[in-house]
């Protein structure tokens, strides 16, 4: 290249993309952590103002985040065929394995809030 051309570079700025807040929560909706990594786990994607706020004290149900009070919320242990934990079926406070000799029963925890 001489001194009378002139050479021309482009540059592509990569593209930005925008975070993704999430809320990761236990299988009782309690929070576990506010993070915009993707972990392994339970998570919705909350909003900025929910995630810079990180509160605590919120629950997550159906998917949504619940702020009601706890006297709100009621938890029923029922029988179910594919989520829960196994158990005996003449006792749910027996925990038992899949190679069980008698009857299992699948329990799971559902949680409903009053409005």
């Amino acid at each position: 290249m001489n001194e009378q051309e002139e050479a021309i570079f482009f540059y592509e700025a990569p593209k930005i993309v925008p975070p993704e807040f999430r809320l990761y929560y236990d299988e009782k909706g309690h929070v576990v952590t506010y993070t915009c990594e993707k972990l392994e786990g339970n998570y919705i994607v909350v909003d900025a103002l929910t995630f810079a706020q990180a509160r605590p004290d919120v629950r997550v149900i159906d998917g949504r985040i619940s702020t009601v009070q706890p006297a709100m919320v009621i938890t029923k242990l029922m029988p179910d065929s594919k989520h829960g934990v196994l158990c005996a079926e003449e006792d749910v406070s027996i925990v038992v394995q899949t190679n069980h000799a008698g009857k299992i029963q699948k329990w799971n925890l559902n949680i409903y809030e009053l409005r």
